[in-house]
């Protein structure tokens, strides 16, 4: 018996030695709490835009296509293929989704959740490299523990931890893998491993760059400046010195990594510039393929910088220490101290900007605790987010992509690990030890509470049933039109929330398909087509799929009879609002659609503006709740269509960046540029589907009990209100004003200039939001003054000016 405890006890240390890469691990697998029911296209433009479009290169990876990297594939008369290239990336990541999907044949739902969880999963391997690493550092896995689940708490890491897409998660992975090495690398010279990570890296995107650059910059420095200053101190003077630093250049290891990763990149870089020239048929410049163009433009070929308050470095710099800041905090702590680090970067609040360059001082100050060998790779660490954001300075287009917060987190880690080296040496011993263990298994707490709290957005029910509808009816779209052409005539609207993304979602939902865009109303050629998809349902036309609810597939692939079927369908109903242009509010779209016939261009040149009121104003962001509506000023159309001497836009309410909310009014019309209005009008949308059952409910409280006078209207008292109610009630039954006479029980209560009338007049019109119509129903309700009142005399006068009914309504009061 004591032999075989003898023999147990290693392997029981052993255990307690891992136990907190254990907690860890249940830690990140608490990541998937990210993935709960909700609609995964609709959490903002990376889950959406970036996603479909990451998820659809990906479906198109194959021999068949020489494995360009396109958004699109369309078959020409001839048989061949037209590509729409998107080479932006490393195919690594692509190949890695292709994988991850390729078992689930053309089921989109189970292929976007494959894809998510491979995400997922390089989140938890980032963290798995990251805890290796910091190990070998910190010098003892609690520190690590703690360090690693701190990091990974803030509100980037965690937003982006299912997002498919290359510059999230994947760059992520990459870094921590390189990151890793680099420690490896530093321990014992494994530069071999060293490199093979960095190429690793480099396959799934170019993030790993900005870290190899610090990193190979500071160990040569470091190298050079090593072997002049033994060169001088045996009297070889300044030549000597320079000698020796130009041989250490080429004896640098640094130097080779720098140079094989520029290699190694280069080849990744061509063979996307090699499938984008070759799928313009080497028709188009070299400079004038998207990829080169997509570099000019981050590197800011015109050096225009478009930042926050129009600044350049205070600007620039004040958006970085504000994603320091919210990725050096983490976010369940930000949320118990009643704190916000909200996304969007524009002014970036205060409070998390000086705590941001606050912790990016301290994280440098704690390098002093990394002296020696793994100092390089934890200063570059630090400088991996800043290096990275430097060229986003001169974006020429938009530098400020929330996303690019995340490689910050080399900050986060630097100073947890450097703050828990201090408090273990402070400490000492076993006290020591014990508060570090006692730290990392708080902060494997912390994170997963983080974890739970990131994912609470809102709308998910709704989101995730909109999601549903699309899958299942682009499957039942799929299993008609495989291996044939399809025109994608109009978008439906419920493939996103935001302008932006609405263009995007065919890349997946269409990806193994061959389908274009048919641009408005043109003709195609006979015969180009095999099918066509709209998001308005015809059944007068030849509709593929009756079942479907949002997105319709049809025989007849010229889009303009599909447009000439819209225009029907607009006119066999009337208007919200007549005036220069017909204007229609489609409910279920939250949409207003413009119909002018007829029409030239002159008639849409002037900018068109849109006012919306939600139902409630908590709905509106923060900038727009004093104004109490949103303005949309110049509107942008998603879909312009002319055709037959017509015109017909669409725009969808509310679009990028504010998410869906109900609308209670709206205000519409052109402008002219400079001051006044061409036209406008007023629009009343039905209420929201919540907002009539909250309506039913209080009808049917309210009519539960006597009313007070039955005439026109039924009208109940309660205190100081009276409201009427109408069953069964049309608009045609609240036209015309309403009179209401109050007559105190006491003439000195009125005001003076009424006494000598004797009643107060409180006359009003049935309008909303006050007087609303729902279910075939009627009802208002009008405030009442507090004073005592005797009677009350109420009715109904026809527009011109006939009485249609009146009633007294008396009370004890």
């Amino acid at each position: 018996m004591f032999s075989y405890a003898l023999r147990i006890r290693p392997r029981l240390s052993e255990w307690r030695g891992w136990f907190p890469l254990a907690i860890l691990l249940a830690a990140m697998a608490s990541v998937f709490a990210l993935g709960g029911d909700r609609g995964y296209f609709y959490r903002g433009d990376v889950h959406g835009e970036a996603s479909v479009r990451t998820l659809a290169i990906a479906e198109l990876l194959s021999p068949a296509h020489g494995f360009r990297l396109a958004r699109s594939v369309w078959r020409d008369e001839d048989g061949g293929f037209e590509y729409d290239p998107y080479s932006r990336f490393p195919i690594g990541g692509y190949a890695l989704i292709k994988l991850a999907t390729l078992p689930f044949g053309s089921d989109l739902a189970a292929k976007l959740l494959a894809a998510r969880v491979l995400m997922m999963a390089m989140f938890c391997g980032a963290a798995l490299f990251a805890y290796l690493a910091v190990v070998q550092v910190a010098g003892g896995r609690w520190a690590a523990l703690a360090a690693v689940s701190l990091a990974f708490s803030g509100l980037y890491a965690l937003h982006y931890a299912d997002a498919v897409f290359n510059e999230g998660v994947m760059d992520l992975f990459g870094a921590a893998l390189a990151f890793h090495g680099m420690v490896e690398f530093a321990r014992g010279g494994r530069f071999r491993q060293l490199a093979l990570k960095t190429c690793a890296a480099l396959l799934l995107g170019w993030h790993v760059y900005a870290l190899i650059l610090p990193f190979a910059v500071l160990g040569f420095v470091g190298e050079a400046a090593a072997a002049a200053r033994r060169a001088a101190s045996s009297d070889g003077g300044a030549i000597a010195a320079a000698r020796a630093a130009g041989g250490a250049f080429v004896r640098s290891r640094y130097v080779a990594l720098s140079g094989g990763a520029i290699l190694f990149g280069g080849a990744l870089l061509a063979f996307n510039l090699a499938g984008e020239f070759s799928a313009y048929d080497g028709n188009k410049a070299l400079s004038k393929l998207p990829t080169v163009r997509s570099m000019t433009d981050r590197f800011g070929h015109t050096g225009t910088y478009i930042g926050a308050d129009g600044t350049e470095w205070d600007g620039f710099l004040r958006q970085q220490f504000y994603r320091v800041g919210v990725m050096s905090a983490p976010y369940a702590v930000v949320r118990a101290v009643g704190g916000d680090f909200r996304i969007p970067e524009f002014a970036p609040p205060l409070a998390p900007t000086l705590w941001g360059a606050a912790a990016t001082g301290a994280a440098l100050a704690g390098l002093a605790a990394f002296r020696g060998r793994y100092l390089i790779p934890m200063a570059s660490i630090i400088l991996f987010g800043f290096c990275w954001a430097l060229p986003m300075r001169y974006n020429t287009y938009y530098p400020l992509h929330a996303h690019e917060g995340i490689p910050y987190i080399g900050v986060a880690l630097v100073l947890f690990s450097a703050a828990l080296i201090a408090v273990r040496r402070a400490l000492g011993g076993r006290i020591g030890g014990a508060a570090v263990a006692g730290t990392g298994a708080l902060a494997a707490l912390v994170f997963a509470l983080s974890v739970l709290l990131a994912g609470q957005t809102g709308r998910d029910a709704d989101q995730a049933e909109r999601e549903k509808t699309m899958f299942a009816d682009f499957n039942a779209i799929a299993d008609i039109i495989e291996g044939k052409r399809v025109l994608l005539v109009s978008s439906p609207p419920e493939w996103g929330d935001d302008r932006g993304f609405r263009r995007h979602p065919p890349y997946y939902y269409l990806s193994g398909s061959y389908w274009r865009t048919a641009y408005g109303c043109a003709n195609v050629t006979p015969g180009a087509a095999d099918f066509a998809i709209s998001r308005h349902r015809h059944e007068d036309l030849d509709l593929l799929t009756p079942e479907n609810r949002v997105a319709f597939l049809y025989g007849a692939p010229n889009p303009l009879e599909l447009c000439r079927a819209e225009r029907r369908l607009l006119e066999s109903s009337e208007p919200a609002a007549r005036s220069e242009f017909d204007v229609y509010f489609q409910a279920n779209a939250n949409a207003l659609r413009y119909l002018k016939a007829p029409c030239a261009p002159e008639d849409y040149e002037a900018p068109f503006f849109v006012y919306a009121y939600p139902e409630n104003a908590n709905d509106l962001p923060d900038e727009f709740r004093d104004s109490g509506f949103q303005g949309f000023s110049p509107a942008i159309f998603d879909e312009v269509k002319v055709f037959d001497g017509a015109c017909l836009m669409t725009l969808y309410l509310p679009y990028d960046p504010i998410p869906y909310y109900p609308i209670s009014a709206i205000e519409t019309g052109q402008y002219i540029s400079g001051g006044g209005r061409v036209w406008e009008v007023a629009i009343t949308p039905p209420p929201s589907a919540a907002r009539v059952a909250l309506y039913e409910k209080i009808y049917q409280a309210t009519a539960s009990g006597e009313p007070a006078a039955r005439a026109g209207f039924d009208l109940y008292l309660d205190g100081d209100a009276l409201t009427y109610l109408k069953e069964p009630c049309s608009e045609d039954d609240t036209r015309g004003r309403f009179f209401l006479s109050v007559h105190p029980s006491d003439l000195d209560d009125l005001p003076a200039e009424r006494r000598e009338i004797g009643h107060e007049s409180l006359n009003f019109d049935f309008a909303p939001p006050a007087g609303v119509i729902f279910n075939g129903k009627c009802m208002i309700t009008r405030q009442l003054p507090s004073y005592a009142i005797e009677r009350i005399q109420t009715g109904q006068d026809a527009p011109g000016g006939a009485r249609l009914w009146s009633a007294d309504v008396s009370t004890d009061d």
